[in-house]
């Protein structure tokens, strides 16, 4: 069985988003592998501003930053052909759990 590029970059987004919802500090292995696996998709700048943004002590900045970089991360990898517009959506969608 082979993974696809989509689907290990997806993954590897997925590590980063779960890694910015934490409330600690976020400088993991998995953090570091997923950012190593984005490397040919997106400039190191944003990678980089991650990964300081993952080890900061302030959490407020950490929790802005790692936002903002994530943001940039997506971004860069979209426009460089890295995910398709197909993809499954990076955010969950609001479920109403009443229909009408």
């Amino acid at each position: 069985m082979t993974a696809s590029p989509a689907g290990t970059i997806t993954r590897a987004l997925d590590v980063l988003r779960e890694a910015a919802a934490m409330k600690d500090q976020a400088r993991t292995r998995g953090v570091a592998l997923a950012l190593w696996v984005l490397r040919g998709h997106c400039p190191d700048e944003w990678l980089v501003a991650f990964w300081d943004a993952a080890g900061s002590n302030h959490e407020i900045g950490r929790s802005q930053g790692m936002h903002a970089a994530y943001n940039g991360i997506v971004r860069q990898v979209r426009t460089r052909g890295g995910l398709s517009p197909a993809a499954a959506p990076l955010q969950s969608a609001a479920v109403n759990p009443i229909s009408s």
